[in-house]
């Protein structure tokens, strides 16, 4: 074997180990979503949430995800056993085993206090939380060197959606079983708990990280002593480096807002499903399969995605965000479809029926079906949406401050999330107090209440599609601030590689 082909082999196996070592939370990540559907379940009935302080619930049950930029501190500025980022990677998934073994052993003793398992998850989630950034900013790393960060976006999240699909259906049927009682809740956080584990194995053998030379033996105390010295005026500065950071970042900040304008939306997403749950026959089962579909859904959109910026490479990114709010604008209509009931004349230009014999879920309603029909069009449609943003982030993030650089901008992105879910609990209980009557007969009587019911529950969903047109509609103008910035600042934005 000649020297050039010994090279081609070697660079081909670093390439397998960071594919693994970046591949390999995402897949865990998505394993979580095996205590999606059970814990929506867990907090409506063991917890006995009602509508708002159960979205409240889920929405803060993920507060770690709002830390990435501490996480990635640590991990840009604290090596641990010589490593910054491999000893991280590693200590944080077993961290992740222990806090969801100790969330089934809370359950399996009856233990039905929300306090106690809103602090469990969200010591479990960080833990995720951490890892992700360790991973983002060995992506970044990399993929910076290797003109790849559009490929390894693409591959990290098309890793996400086959464990998504994978969880979430396994996650209904335990679900199920969960209702029939042949099995306990705790089982699903006992099993939650397993996948971690590989995820530091794979840490252990293929993080590409140099162990760093520790403090020499004759280093005397009072060097420790002075350094600590150091730490409070280094804290005092902080407010003042970021100034600069701010000021040196403008690309960044201009992302920021982007990223948050896009993505932000008030959201009654727990509401919506217990709705369901209460008024069209949603169970367990049922949210197992819409949404494990909606993973390979996920995954196929994923794989188009590819496959489009790289036969089409000169299509920008902005032109795909544009179709991205058009597509947005056009499913409008569709999603006051749950909240029709069935005579509504909307029904006669959608609704129909399939014999039996070619129907495989023949107990299904109008509903469920809509809910797996439209949900997984709209998703195919829509997954540019999650990918560009991350792609653009990392092709702004300087290498130097990968870890708090990128996890500062995915945090914003996760927060966000967390704002909608919160401030869409908010304005739920808001709209639904007795002093907010007046709303309700000004809405029910005008031509915006297309489902024309007399429950609260129902007009106030209906108000919530109106508000999250109006948020769409925004995110417009700040695709076109962040165009041309990236123009001026000329930073071409690469999708993908074409010999990935």
């Amino acid at each position: 074997m000649n020297s050039s082909q010994e090279t081609a082999d070697r660079d081909h196996r670093k390439l397998s180990h960071l594919r693994w070592a970046i591949g390999t939370p995402y897949f865990v990540q998505g394993t979580k979503n095996l205590t999606e559907i059970p814990i929506l379940f867990f907090i409506k009935f063991q917890l006995g949430m009602d509508d708002a302080g159960g979205q409240l619930f889920d929405a803060l049950r993920s507060i770690g995800w709002m830390l990435k930029p501490i996480w990635g501190y640590i991990s840009d500025q604290f090596a641990l056993f010589g490593y910054h980022r491999k000893s991280w990677y590693v200590l944080m998934a077993c961290l992740a085993v222990v806090f969801w073994f100790v969330a089934a052993v809370l359950s399996y003793l009856g233990i039905t206090i929300p306090l106690v398992y809103f602090i469990v998850f969200n010591l479990a989630f960080t833990t995720y939380a951490f890892v992700d950034v360790v991973t983002d900013a060995i992506m970044v790393t990399e993929g910076q060197r290797l003109k790849r960060v559009g490929s390894f976006v693409n591959f990290q999240w098309l890793i996400l959606s086959i464990a998504n699909a994978g969880a979430l259906f396994l996650g209904g049927w335990l679900q199920t079983n969960i209702e029939a009682g042949s099995v306990e809740p705790w089982v699903v956080f006992f099993l939650a708990g397993i996948p971690p584990l590989f995820t530091a194995l794979v840490g252990i053998r293929y993080i590409p990280e140099k162990k760093q030379p520790g403090p020499h033996k004759h280093a005397k105390k009072s060097e420790s002593s002075t350094s600590l010295n150091r730490t409070w005026p280094y804290i005092r500065s902080v407010p003042g480096r970021l100034n600069r950071f701010r000021k040196n970042n403008h690309t960044l900040w201009l992302l920021m807002l982007f990223i948050f304008f896009w993505k932000f939306s008030p959201s009654v997403g727990y509401i919506e499903r217990s709705y369901l749950i209460d008024e069209r026959g949603f169970t367990g089962q049922i949210f197992g399969i819409i949404l494990s579909i909606g993973g390979i859904t996920f995954f196929f959109s994923i794989l188009s995605y590819r496959w489009v910026v790289r036969m089409f490479p000169r299509i920008q990114w902005h032109y795909i965000l544009y179709a991205m709010v058009a597509i947005a604008v056009l499913h409008f209509p569709l999603s006051f479809f749950l909240y029709l009931e069935p005579d509504h004349p909307w029904w006669r230009f959608v609704y129909f029926t399939l014999p039996d014999a070619f129907n495989p879920l023949p107990e299904w309603n109008r509903y469920q079906w809509f809910k797996l029909v439209n949900g997984t069009i709209f998703s195919f449609a829509m997954i540019p949406a999650f990918l560009i943003p991350l792609t653009i982030n990392g092709h702004v993030v300087k290498v130097s401050h990968a870890a708090i650089g990128y996890a500062f901008l995915t945090a914003l992105a996760n927060t966000t999330n967390i704002v909608e879910d919160v401030v869409g609990a908010g304005l739920f209980k808001l709209f639904s107090i007795p002093s907010f009557g007046w709303l309700h007969i000004v809405f029910q009587g005008s031509m915006f209440d297309l489902a024309n019911s007399l429950d609260t529950r129902t007009l106030i969903l209906e108000m919530f599609i109106y508000i999250s047109l109006f948020f769409t509609l925004l995110t417009i103008p700040f695709i076109e601030l962040l165009r041309r910035d990236l123009k001026k600042r000329d930073i071409k934005i690469v999708l993908s590689k074409a010999d990935d």
